[in-house]
């Protein structure tokens, strides 16, 4: 695994709490930001849930020799595989407590581990992780909404019924006949960084405006609280979290 720096920073932003999570795991190579949604209480215990839950099957996994598992066939790579059965299993573990003040729970997630000189990136709902090499961003996931989808089908995306369901998502750990989360692999290399944000964060910061804030430089904990403290000063209102991973030289 590369040598890396991580840090990670979130702000309620301009709500009465915080249903953002986020999971920084360096010695598993593994990082994941999620969004809960299902109301005050049930935002904040979905988002925790699914990352203690998605952790602690990694943990448990560690060096374990893996089962061939039923995951689509551009998903059966060693890593690959297990963070899809990990994700189903965080969203087997918030089904079982959607009752009473928690039953609309559920949450997204954007998640990276890193596995041999590669990123591994998972993600299912809206929160998204990015890529920024040589000055360019790029975005690694593609958001589970309505109006991503509307977008990619071609469709007028202008008219009311897109903007008042802009948000509206189609996938996220634990709500009803969910997709399968997406993944993608990247190969890494030494000068790369790694952002995974919830909507709160990248929709006030651009990627114009991420990719100086980042070449700003310092550790990766200093840029990811500048990204936050950008996204609320920009006004944003959301939850805002993020997560910055630095692949370093080896040495």
């Amino acid at each position: 695994m590369s040598r890396i720096d991580s840090g990670a920073a979130t702000h309620v932003g301009r709500r009465p709490n915080n249903e953002d999570s986020y999971c920084q795991k360096p010695e598993l190579g593994f990082f994941a930001v999620a969004d809960g949604l299902g109301g005050h209480e049930g935002g904040e215990v979905a988002s925790q849930l699914v990352l203690s839950t998605v952790a602690d099957f990694l943990t448990s996994q560690e060096g374990q020799p893996q089962p061939a598992t039923p995951v689509p066939a551009e998903l059966s790579g060693g890593a690959e595989s297990l963070i899809v059965r990990a994700v189903r299993l965080a969203h087997h573990e918030v089904h079982v407590r959607q009752s009473g003040r928690l039953s609309m729970m559920a949450s997204t997630i954007t998640a990276v581990l890193l596995s041999a000189g590669d990123a591994v990136v998972c993600n299912l709902g809206d929160s998204r992780t990015f890529l920024v090499r040589g000055g360019l961003l790029r975005r690694l996931t593609r958001d589970h909404t309505v109006l991503a989808e509307m977008e990619e089908a071609g469709l007028d995306t202008s008219n009311p019924f897109a903007l008042m369901h802009r948000n509206s998502l189609t996938g996220a750990v634990g709500m009803e006949a969910s997709v399968d989360p997406e993944c993608c692999r990247v190969t890494v290399q030494p000068g790369d960084v790694l952002v995974l944000a919830s909507d709160g964060l990248y929709e006030p910061v651009s990627p114009e405006v991420m990719v100086p804030l980042l070449a700003k430089g310092g550790s990766a904990q200093e840029m990811a609280e500048r990204l936050v403290a950008e996204a609320y000063d920009r006004g944003g209102t959301d939850n805002i979290t993020g997560i910055v991973v630095r692949v370093l030289e080896n040495g």
